[in-house]
């Protein structure tokens, strides 16, 4: 409660002078309570003119601080935002969600798999980061994080793009044989390496082999030349190619027999995609990282499959905003750390050491515990993610947890999914999108497997939907919604389908929200569906 009290009052003081802060007169603020009565809960609407201001080369906008850059969000509430990130918040922030890795590996030894790839190197500089982009970039500057642990070295781990990257990232873990930990960013990364590896594990150990890499590979030089020197077996690639060869049920326990750790970011709205992840990783155990926004690093997971974090207290000054679903009227009174009740659900309201002023995250958490006076929290859902076609209001969450049903109901292989909205049927309705599993064992490879009935799979979701939503139910009634409809495509259709819609964008998570799904996309799609059952 003092770290929080106290990182208010440095933040007032260092900001005074100002534009916001003499607008806001900070200098006559001097407590926490003072500070929430005078100044105004914001969104980033309310921000964004100071931060275009700051975009145009403006200083002491928001902040005194000096800007290491402006982070780009995903955009999943609409158009990206601009979020500036100050070296004093890096500062801050340190090694700190690093710690339990560097823990695990101090102890396993052997190398660190890091399967992303940086698209910038260490002293580039660019309009628009990601987050992870200048925290990581900090952390290898400052020799937090030695190149030394990773296997391939600094060479493999910038300036790649898409599968050229992903191409790097398999050649360099068939090379290496002690590593110990599997890092990324997002665990969605990682899904998506180990669905590369298994597609195209068969030319990459004949390049290997060959000790070739084909030109249509786009790499730099430098990478190239890593590649091609790296000391490689042929018992180590017999190895790896009869590993793969029986499948890829547990291949990550297989083919790096030192394996401890995977560890990424993830949260319980993405357990599909997870729970396809852990049939590559087999007992591998999953270590959730961290709870980061590109707005703040907020929290560290504090042991192995806990998908909770405990609030950092240095990084921010937090609010917790009572949050309850079923309010239209929302509370307008926050509360401080040491006010939140376990089991509570809050939305998180942060003034950070980058400019950003009583902010309206839209993360909506659970207290689970504390740890001392820090709140434990479990992520619950994004706000203002909705599908809303006739009134319902259906939050992506809701949205989530149907699907989940389901799943569990149908046992449907599903290892990824959107939800987005076919406005231009009459009546309107949804349509969702999933990608199936592609079999991963050397014994169901053998099987004849019949593709799932849409209809079927439609009217199970359209029910589970409905359960989860009593307005969607009422609207369905009434006719003025009609049935979900259903999409079945595989890894790169599915791919390909997410590129079209704007899905991707280097985020390295999944995107369950797909919005206004286009006419033409829809029905492109719907008859490449029909096309491969037919055959």
């Amino acid at each position: 409660m003092r770290i929080n009290e106290d990182n208010l009052k440095k933040i007032l003081a260092d900001n005074q002078d100002t534009i916001f802060g003499r607008e806001r007169s900070f200098a006559s603020i001097h407590s926490a309570e003072e500070y929430r009565r005078r100044i105004p809960l914001f969104t980033y609407a309310g921000l964004q003119p100071y931060i275009e201001r700051m975009r145009a080369g403006e200083e002491n906008v928001l902040t005194a601080y000096p800007v290491a850059g402006f982070c780009t969000t995903s955009g999943t509430e609409g158009e990206p935002k601009y979020i500036p990130v100050s070296e004093t918040a890096l500062e801050r922030f340190g090694g700190r969600i690093e710690w339990y890795k560097n823990l695990v590996h101090g102890k396993a030894g052997g190398k660190r798999l890091f399967v992303n790839g940086f698209r910038i190197g260490l002293s580039q500089k660019k309009e628009e980061y990601l987050l992870s982009e200048l925290y990581y970039q900090r952390l290898f500057r400052e020799g937090l994080l030695p190149f030394s642990e990773f296997a391939g070295g600094e060479e493999t781990l910038f300036g790649q793009k898409g599968n050229d990257m992903l191409y790097v990232k398999v050649w360099t873990a068939f090379a290496a044989e002690d590593v110990t930990t599997i890092e990324s960013i997002f665990l969605y990364d990682q899904l998506l390496f180990f669905q590369y590896m298994q597609k195209h594990w068969r030319s990459i150990l004949k390049h290997m082999a060959e000790k070739r890499i084909p030109d249509r590979i786009r790499l730099t030089e430098k990478t190239r030349t890593r590649l091609l020197s790296m000391p490689v077996s042929r018992t180590r690639l017999q190895q790896a190619a009869e590993e793969c060869r029986k499948g890829f049920d547990g291949i990550a326990e297989r083919l790096w027999s030192g394996l401890v750790l995977s560890s990424g970011i993830s949260n319980a709205a993405f357990e599909a995609e997870d729970k396809s992840l852990r049939r590559y990783l087999g007992k591998i155990p999953v270590y959730y990282f961290a709870y980061v926004a590109s707005e703040c690093h907020m929290g560290v997971a504090l042991q192995k499959e806990d998908c909770r974090y405990v609030m950092l207290p240095e990084s921010a000054f937090y609010e917790y905003l009572p949050w309850r679903q079923d309010e239209e009227d929302e509370a307008e009174e926050t509360l401080l750390p040491g006010q939140v009740q376990e089991g509570g659900l809050y939305e998180l309201v942060l003034t950070t050491f980058s400019g950003l002023y009583r902010y309206r995250l839209g993360d909506v958490v659970r207290v689970t515990g504390f740890l001392g006076e820090s709140p434990v929290v479990e992520f619950v859902l994004r706000k203002n993610q909705l599908l809303n076609v006739a009134g319902e209001k259906m939050s992506i969450f809701q949205a989530e947890r149907a699907v989940l049903k389901l799943i569990r109901e149908t046992g449907l292989p599903i290892c990824r999914y959107c939800i987005g909205q076919l406005t231009w049927k009459c009546p309107s309705g949804y349509g969702a999108v999933f990608e199936l599993e592609e079999k991963i064992t050397a014994a169901s490879e053998k099987q004849e497997e019949g593709r799932p009935d849409e209809r079927l799979t439609a009217k199970c979701l359209d029910r589970a939907l409905g359960e989860q939503n009593p307005d969607y139910l009422d609207v369905r009634k009434l006719g003025f919604l009609k049935r979900p409809e259903v999409l079945f495509l595989g890894a790169e259709e599915y791919t390909a389908f997410q590129e079209e819609c704007g899905l991707t964008g280097g985020h390295g998570k999944p995107r369950h929200a797909a919005g206004g799904i286009e006419e033409k996309v829809w029905k492109r799609w719907k008859e490449e569906g029909k096309r491969r059952t037919e055959a």
